[in-house]
This record gives C-alpha cells, sequence and structure tokens, in this order.
C-alpha cells in the first residue's frame, strides 16, 4: 500500500440515533489512524444531524488499509457516550486520489446500523526520488528508410520531462551499435521512459525507424 498524506474533511452525520432521554445529543467525532486520534469539534445540541466541516490530515505509512471513526455525545457529569462507529476503507481513495463526499453507514454498539457519517477522501502520495541510468547498447534488424544508402540512426530518449539524443551513426544501417550511457533523474511517478529511433537526413525531415516503451518497476522501500 502506498505512504502519503491522508485529507479527511469531515462534513456532517445524518439521523444518527440519540443517545439524550432529554434535550438533544452534543455529538463530536474522534478519528483514529494507527496510534495517531484526532477529534473534531462538540457539536452542542447537534442532535441526529450535526455539521462539522473540519478537516484533518494524516500521515499514512506503508500497509494502512482504513481508519475509523467513533461517534461521541458529549456528557458533561458522567463517560460520553458512543453514539456508533464508521470503518472507512482506503482502496479507494488511494486508487482515485480523491473521493467525492461518500456516506458511510454508522454501526451502533449493538451492531445495528442506524445513521450516516458524510466525509470527503483526498490522498496525496509520498515521492520517492532516484537515479534512472539507461545504457543504450545496439540495435537489431532495424527498418531502413534510405532506398540508396544505408541509415544514419540515432534515439531520443523522453523520460518524464528529460529528453536525451544518442550520437548519430552514420551509414549503420538496421544494426546499429551505439554503447552510451544516460542518466535521469527520476521520482516514483514515472512508471515508463519512451526511446524513439530515427535516421538523420540531411534535406529532409528525420524519419522514423521506431519507437520502443520501457517500464520502470516501481522502487523498493528500502531504496528511499
Amino acid at each position: 500500500m502506498p505512504e502519503g498524506t491522508l485529507e479527511v474533511e469531515l462534513i456532517r452525520a445524518l439521523n444518527l440515533k440519540d443517545v439524550e432521554l432529554f434535550g438533544k445529543s452534543d455529538p463530536y467525532v474522534l478519528f483514529n489512524c494507527g496510534p495517531v486520534t484526532h477529534q473534531s469539534r462538540t457539536i452542542k445540541d447537534g442532535g441526529d444531524s450535526p455539521i462539522w466541516n473540519q478537516s484533518f490530515l494524516f500521515e499514512i505509512p506503508d500497509g494502512i488499509m482504513e481508519i475509523s471513526a467513533a461517534i461521541l455525545d458529549l456528557e458533561r457529569y458522567s463517560k460520553d457516550e458512543l453514539m456508533g462507529t464508521v470503518v472507512i476503507p482506503l482502496n479507494d481513495v488511494y486508487a482515485q486520489r480523491q473521493l467525492a463526499p461518500i456516506k458511510f453507514k454508522v454501526q451502533l454498539p449493538t451492531g445495528s446500523f442506524y445513521g450516516e457519517l458524510e466525509l470527503c477522501l483526498k490522498f496525496f502520495p509520498k515521492v520517492h526520488h532516484g537515479i534512472l541510468e539507461l545504457h543504450l547498447i545496439e540495435g537489431h534488424d532495424l527498418l531502413s528508410s534510405d532506398v540508396l544508402d544505408k541509415s544514419d540512426p540515432y534515439a531520443v530518449i523522453i523520460c518524464h520531462k528529460e529528453v536525451m539524443k544518442s550520437r548519430v551513426l552514420e551509414n549503420a544501417g538496421s544494426d546499429p551499435k551505439w554503447d552510451e550511457t544516460f542518466v535521469f533523474t527520476i521520482d516514483s511517478d514515472v512508471l515508463e521512459t519512451m526511446i524513439k529511433i530515427l535516421d538523420k537526413d540531411m534535406f529532409n525531415a528525420d524519419d522514423p525507424l521506431g519507437t520502443a516503451i520501457l517500464k520502470i518497476k516501481p522502487p523498493n522501500k528500502s531504496h528511499k
């Protein structure tokens, strides 16, 4: 699972089970993610449909699949009373980065469900930086675009926003040997590199000889 920062926007609750016999409940929410807990403000007399519009940030380590929320009623003279709990899975926000407001069902202490908690989730993945070294060795059986002579191939290597070119091999034809090394600075969002092979023409536009896409494996956690 990815690492990064999770933003939880606590919007409101709907149709909670009011635990007060007289008056209305004063609800607040405790969010828990591993050892980290955030508490919302208390909505006095919020009753069964409190509105918070409050945001919280969590630093998510590798392996966290869900966070939990407990809704409680603030009591002045006794222990705060649990109104319900919600388990919030994170798979979708990891994949989509941002989720529109979602209503999660609230589970009562008895195990049944009653009411909903409305949240908006955003995930900002942690970016790992590193170096990609690409060794361009040679080509085999490349397309020949010159009718009367051999091609003069060269390579254009595109990695994210960086573009590098190999030297032009005059009359190398379909089996050029470059033996060149290129170094790119990349981060963990870069997942592929494109190599375009072209034939250098003196008087016309260079002819494309083919394209290759190289997939980049994301870095191991030990390479932070």
